[in-house]
């Protein structure tokens, strides 16, 4: 089913995973307070993990560990084992897609448009929570972090889903909901599409002119279709769009 009203100017969409398709926080948060919990440390509340996540859960495990800790490798390698060990046991307990997103999976499947998923969670991980929140959607690659490669912002990954794709890198949308995400957008030569539905605050996403921002997945449709001159097209004025002004 490829028909389509007007040929669309991008031709693909790569995703990022948390906080763009699925809301993982409280998994996430949840596997990393028992890691807190066997340094006898404070937990964490959602609100102050989100400022943690986006790295990879190396990163996210050394990043809430005080400094005297995050600081021996030895410690942070324990840490990662517990975080690991945890989050496989719950990683779909609390962990759900985002309002609207399956409806825009769905309308990418079924216009036969390639789409693709560049996380820096752990391949494994990535692949099996995909597989289990997302059973019936088609994506060409499904790409985590694997050891001892890169991770975004490097454009690496972004170039590999793309390849995947079957298109260059100026023929996708890269869809992400963080400053990283941006970066690695521009960094493969992609168009960057930033949502507002993640953990990252709108006004520094907003940051950004030349990305396109939007506040629900069903939009990712129109970027496709017209890059940022869906802004124009609808005669919008996008930061009052997306701060809730008209």
């Amino acid at each position: 089913m490829k028909n389509m009203l007007i040929e669309p100017k991008y031709q693909g969409i790569v995703f990022d995973l948390d906080g763009t398709l699925i809301n993982s926080l409280a998994d996430l948060i949840d596997s990393l307070n028992i890691v807190m919990e066997y340094y006898d440390l404070p937990p964490k509340t959602y609100e102050e993990g989100k400022k943690l996540i986006g790295r990879g859960l190396r990163n996210l495990v050394k990043r809430a560990l005080p400094r005297k800790l995050s600081q021996i490798d030895s410690i942070v390698d324990e840490a990662l084992q517990i975080m690991l060990d945890e989050y496989s046991k719950r990683r779909t307990n609390k962990t759900r897609p985002y309002e609207n997103v399956q409806f825009l999976l769905d309308y990418m499947n079924n216009h036969e448009i390639p789409i693709g998923v560049c996380s820096n969670k752990e391949d494994l991980l990535a692949n099996q929570i995909v597989r289990e929140l997302f059973p019936n959607t088609a994506f060409e690659l499904v790409l985590g972090q694997k050891e001892d490669e890169y991770r975004k912002p490097d454009p690496t990954p972004a170039l590999k889903v793309a390849g995947a794709l079957g298109l260059s890198p100026d023929q996708c949308l890269y869809l992400g909901d963080s400053v990283i995400d941006y970066q690695a957008a521009k960094n493969a030569g992609m168009l960057p599409v930033l949502c507002t539905w993640g953990y990252t605050k709108a006004d520094q996403l907003m940051q950004f002119e030349d990305a396109i921002w939007i506040k629900n997945p069903i939009r990712a449709i129109d970027a496709l279709k017209y890059g940022r001159d869906m802004y124009r097209i609808f005669q919008e004025d996008e930061k009052k769009v997306i701060r809730g002004e008209e």
